[in-house]
């Protein structure tokens, strides 16, 4: 500390003293008859000289060989020529250390002092140029697999290094270069240098970054949606740039880019407002090292129009496919061959809305689908005769079954019987019920039709359905004789395929419990009528002759009579003979069986035939005499049957 106030009273004695030295109050001045080399900075780290200084790293001032033995100070101000004003407060003795902080020129003063005893005072100046070093902010983008590409910045430097793995390359500021990367190699080392200055370098390290094999460039689907062309890719890899391109018809091998494709992700691009014709992806990486084109893939413009009773459609392609899947409405239709372009739909009928969509199928999974287009069609010609089928249910009525080629839902139906109207429907079914019916008065039915276009067509041929009647005969009611109408209306009564008439004996519940094979001749003598059945059921059933299902009669039935037999006396002894009352007779299921005594008290009541009295009123012996019954049923018809007697209790 001593010594360094003495340095500062030797400085301010020296300015008092001599009339060279700068005054407090005045800009320094360099002394005349400067020495070649004055003073010199250095390098603090490696103790070098140098002539550029760096931002941030430290550098002293020394004397140059020869320089007397002075009392030195110095001074940085940031400029060129930027001397000190006033001359002397900010000068520091030596030795003096400075670290850039800026880039740009500095001047350095350097004021020598002379001490006592001899010397003059001297001021020199330096100009250094102090250069910025910062990180260089390069950018690095993976390409394909072993490229890299590398945006260099500009100033300051003047140069740069690239280093990956052991190979390193020189570059420009301002560059973008793509660079091989060597096997193994995991980053990339960038350093900035200047030209006249080996200590102002600085550098910067990143990892390298990977990109995945392109893998292959398919168009699998194209399709057309409203105005736009959808393309449906094999999946594209990221990092890779894809553009679509596209070329006419009418100049298939000149392809544009289309600059307003939309990605979908990486599954394909949208193309809006697009035009017919080719389109194709193109693949590039940034260092354009893996540049591509996929196989051009047409679209598929499909056009309907209706015609008379057929909708023609038309539609532009490219080559042909290996081919095609046509669908109307959803459903598969019969697929044109590989070279069409065009392809009439003959199976539509008037009134009703179809929508196709065509599918064109070409090798390795690639399509190309059309949009759906919708046509109504349309027709000025009558329809085809509607084909009827009648025939009478399970409870006798009539149901009418009409079917129009053509036509399978829309359109009119008035359905007829015996040239009367029953009604106008868009149903294909319609039941129609008789009070009574008779095979000398079958009804007979006809249908006509008319589409959505108000075409109508001719009414078709009379169906007149099997009316079948059934009446007891022979002793005692033993046969039933059935008669009835033969079937009129049967599209081809052909010798080979006549009507075949079938005569089925029904179950109460109407299942089928025998059957006989009979002819159209409309009478028949059933004698092995079941013992077991008051009411016989029957039925006809009729096939063949182009009917598209069996037409069946109506149900008739023939009803025997229940009969009931009570005996006049019986004798409850014992000796087991007549020794109870009990009823027999025919058809017998469930009745009421009572019985009163004289004084028209109830003595016994049964309800079936497993019920007998033998005498007994209140479990007291059987009484002699006469006594009333009274026998009630239901027969199978429904009919109550009601029969009165005496009977008499005897010896």
């Amino acid at each position: 500390m001593r010594s360094v106030k003495f340095l500062y009273l030797w400085l301010l004695l020296g300015m008092l003293l001599s009339p060279a030295e700068p005054a407090l109050a005045q800009a320094c001045t360099s002394s005349p008859n400067p020495p070649a080399c004055t003073f010199v900075a250095v390098d603090v780290q490696t103790n070098q000289i140098v002539e550029k200084l760096c931002v941030g790293r430290a550098v002293r001032f020394d004397l140059c060989s020869g320089r007397p033995p002075l009392v030195y100070f110095y001074q940085v101000l940031s400029g060129t020529n930027a001397y000190p004003n006033p001359c002397g407060p900010g000068l520091r003795p030596s030795p003096f250390v400075y670290t850039p902080t800026a880039a740009g020129p500095v001047t350095v003063t350097e004021n020598g002092q002379a001490q006592a005893g001899g010397g003059v005072s001297t001021i020199y100046f330096r100009v250094f140029e102090v250069y910025d070093n910062p990180v260089p902010a390069f950018t690095v983008a993976a390409c394909s697999p072993g490229f890299v590409q590398v945006t260099l910045p500009g100033a300051p430097y003047n140069s740069y290094t690239v280093q990956i793995g052991s190979s390193t390359f020189a570059a420009q500021p301002g560059q973008v270069r793509t660079f091989p990367v060597p096997p193994g190699a995991t980053s990339i080392t960038v350093a900035g240098i200047y030209s006249d200055s080996d200590l102002c370098t600085r550098s910067a390290t990143q990892p390298l970054p990977q990109l995945a094999a392109p893998g292959p460039l398919v168009i699998q689907r194209l399709s057309v949606q409203s105005s736009s062309v959808v393309l449906e890719t094999a999946p594209l890899v990221a990092g890779y740039s894809y553009t679509v391109e596209q070329a006419d018809f009418a100049t298939p091998t000149t392809f544009q880019a289309v600059p307003g494709a939309v990605a979908n992700g990486l599954s394909g691009f949208t193309v809006p407002a697009a035009r017919p014709g080719y389109y194709r992806l193109r693949r590039t990486d940034i260092c354009q090292q893996a540049q591509a084109i996929s196989e051009p893939v047409s679209t598929l413009t499909l056009t309907a129009q209706p015609a008379e009773r057929r909708n023609e459609l038309v539609w532009q392609l490219g080559p042909n496919p290996a081919t095609y899947e046509l669908t109307r409405n959803g459903t598969p239709l019969p697929a044109p061959p590989p070279a069409a372009r065009s392809y009439s739909d003959t199976a539509v009928a008037c009134g009703l809305r179809y929508t196709y969509r065509l599918t064109a199928r070409y090798a390795g999974g690639v399509s190309s689908v059309s949009e759906a287009v919708s046509v109504l069609a349309t027709a000025t010609q009558a329809p085809a005769t509607p084909r009827l089928l009648a025939t009478f249910d399970e409870r006798n009525r009539v149901v009418l079954t009409a079917s129009v080629a053509r036509f399978p839902s829309t359109g009119q139906l008035t359905y007829l019987r015996d040239n009367t109207v029953l009604g106008t429907t868009a149903a294909r079914t319609l039941r129609d019920s008789l009070a009574s019916y008779s095979p000398e008065t079958a009804p007979c039915y006809q249908v006509r039709f008319e589409d959505d276009c108000a075409n109508r067509s001719a009414v078709s041929a009379a169906f007149c359905p099997v009316v079948l009647a059934a009446e007891l005969a022979g002793t005692r009611n033993s046969a039933v004789r059935l008669r009835w109408s033969g079937l009129r209306g049967a599209p081809a009564a052909a010798t080979a395929d006549s009507l075949r008439y079938r005569l089925l004996v029904l179950n109460p519940d109407n299942t089928v419990r025998n059957s006989y094979a009979v002819s159209s001749r409309g009478t028949y003598l059933d004698q092995l009528l079941p013992t077991d059945l008051q009411a016989v059921r029957y039925r006809l059933e009729v096939t063949g002759a182009g009917l598209p299902a069996a037409s069946y009669s109506n149900i008739a039935s023939a009803v025997r009579p229940l009969e009931a037999y009570v005996p006049t006396a019986f004798t409850p002894n014992g000796d087991g003979l007549n020794d109870v009352l009990e009823v027999k007779g025919r058809f017998l299921r469930t009745y009421t069986f009572t019985v009163v005594d004289r004084n028209g008290q109830e003595v016994f009541r049964g309800t079936d035939r497993t019920q007998a009295w033998d005498g007994r009123i209140r479990g007291q012996q059987p009484v002699l005499g006469a006594y009333v019954w009274r026998f009630e049923a239901v027969d199978a018809a429904g009919k109550t049957v009601v029969q009165h007697g005496t009977v008499t209790i005897v010896k």
